[in-house]
């Protein structure tokens, strides 16, 4: 691997700060808008008849929805990152670690997962690396960053727009799939492949068919974007700041996205995030075929507040109670009765 970049701690911590800014929010939508749910008038059931318990491999999850991929390898990374896995292991959520780059480079980073580990040591974590770093290293390191965090899964994620743009990046994907297979081949975990916030077409998801991966979290346009993270850490006399703000609303949204996929007979778990930001937008996206929705920036916002604890099951709370609402209202006992219980908004 190469050597250890002098600016990612830098880095890591300009991604924290600027995810919180509503510039680097996408002004183009989600497209959870544009979908309604078939409310049901007459319910048979009771709402304290409704489960929404969910099963990922042997783990029993108390909700279908989880704490997505943010943020590591800098001093106030692991103290958030310790907050998110004692919660998550509280409430039973699965939680996406942040990149776990910094473990290829040092390893002294790996301590930081086990100290954590120590305080949360039922938690359902999934590890998290690029797919650039994958290529580069191949599947043995990443199988040792399974093995330090425990983890019951990997999300490697895409990100090309993300590494073009940044000053530091390593837009370096040729071979990405090849890497993909060696690595399904040889983990012991399931294998999720994630976009960063720029979804999918139908042909990449195609592409994926064969890999033997998990699931593809779709990761679609109309949350944080970070095409212009990367952009709002250079100087606006940079020509580069100009350039970034060409592509300030590049991607696929999260519904298109969900719709290239229904296009196709899916070998994996379809999985759904980027500007997911309430119970009902989850309900949205299991009714368009998602089997795991994850949310990160409400998460981010509610681990930064002065008692992040209270404010993290607070968040937790809301996004359940609304998650049970459209369920009770579509006549749905469970997620996955949501099912195709969706119409096109007419306008």
């Amino acid at each position: 691997m190469a050597e250890q970049d002098p600016q990612f701690e830098q880095r890591k911590r300009d991604h924290i700060r600027i995810a919180l800014d509503s510039k680097a929010q996408s002004e183009l939508s989600a497209g959870l808008e544009s979908i309604e749910l078939l409310h049901e008038a007459l319910p048979d059931l009771d709402f304290s008849d409704l489960d929404l318990r969910t099963k990922f491999q042997q783990h029993t999850l108390s909700v279908p929805f989880f704490i997505s991929s943010m943020t590591a390898g800098h001093e106030h990374g692991e103290e958030m990152n310790r907050r998110l896995a004692v919660f998550a292991q509280e409430r039973g959520l699965v939680m996406g670690v942040g990149s776990q780059r910094k473990e290829l480079l040092n390893g002294m980073a790996a301590q930081e997962w086990k100290k954590i580990r120590s305080e949360a040591p039922r938690a359902v974590l999934i590890g998290n690396l690029g797919i650039a770093q994958l290529i580069e290293a191949g599947p043995e390191p990443v199988l040792r960053l399974i093995e330090n965090l425990q983890a019951s899964g990997i999300f490697i994620h895409l990100n090309p727009l993300q590494e073009v743009l940044q000053l530091e990046g390593t837009p370096h994907f040729r071979g990405g799939l090849r890497a993909l297979e060696a690595l399904v081949k040889a983990c012991p975990v399931p294998v999720i492949v994630k976009e960063t916030g720029s979804g999918f077409s139908r042909p990449t998801l195609e592409r994926l068919q064969n890999t033997g991966i998990y699931a593809v979290d779709v990761s679609g346009r109309g949350g944080t974007h970070w095409g212009r993270v990367e952009t709002l850490r250079i100087n606006e006399s940079d020509w580069r700041s100009q350039s970034g703000s060409v592509f300030a609303d590049w991607g696929v949204s999260t519904v298109q996205s969900m719709m290239n996929a229904k296009e196709l007979p899916l070998r994996y778990q379809l999985w759904a995030s980027g500007g997911v930001r309430n119970g009902l937008d989850v309900a949205k996206l299991m009714s368009l075929g998602a089997e795991m929705v994850g949310l990160a920036q409400p998460w981010l916002q509610a681990v930064m507040l002065p008692e992040p604890m209270a404010a993290l099951a607070a968040f937790a709370d809301r996004i359940e109670y609304e998650l049970k609402v459209a369920l009770f209202c579509t006549g749905s006992k469970t997620p996955s009765e949501l099912r195709e219980k969706w119409t096109w908004r007419k306008h």
